[in-house]
């Protein structure tokens, strides 16, 4: 007679310090709250202002009164998610393969901020009114200074605070 004996060699403990290290984690990518917006002055000047800019990425992520809806996170998040569902998946293995769930996690938050930095280049938006493109002298929607695609950022939060 045989009999099948199930030996538990570490799948068990790793599963749960992975449950445990991940309980409560979001990698959020976007406009961080601390971030100001900058404005082009006369004769092309750029100058800092007190307006925050997420404010700013709000208004053009959903329109407001006139100005159109130009999302460039929800659109980027809904376009890649097959790709972030990888890369989500990747976090796992990473964390139960050695890379630690740290860098795992740094990993999926520099993708996505990729990709969200590469669709306001990239578009499509609404095109610039004509009076937007006389003053930026652009047609570009979203670009002026670079400030907004260079304000997005990640930052990784615990329950308990925050981790970048």
């Amino acid at each position: 007679m045989s009999r099948v004996e199930d030996k538990d060699l570490g799948l068990n403990r790793i599963i749960r310090t992975l449950n445990k290290d991940l309980d409560g984690v979001v990698v959020k990518v976007g406009v961080q709250a601390k971030d100001k917006a900058v404005r082009r002055g006369k004769g092309g000047s750029i100058r800092n202002t007190d307006q925050p800019l997420a404010v700013i990425a709000a208004i053009h992520e959903f329109g407001l009164g006139d100005m159109p809806q130009r999302s460039f996170l929800r659109s980027a998040y809904d376009e890649n998610l097959p790709m972030i569902d990888k890369m989500i998946q990747r976090v796992a293995n990473g964390a139960v393969f050695g890379l630690g769930t740290n860098a795992a996690l740094n990993q999926l938050g520099n993708v996505v901020q990729g990709m969200v930095q590469r669709k306001i280049v990239d578009g499509p938006f609404v095109p610039n009114s004509p009076a937007t493109i006389k003053r930026k002298k652009s047609s570009r929607p979203l670009i002026d200074t670079g400030h907004l695609r260079q304000s997005i950022r990640y930052v990784i939060e615990r329950k308990g605070g925050n981790h970048e």
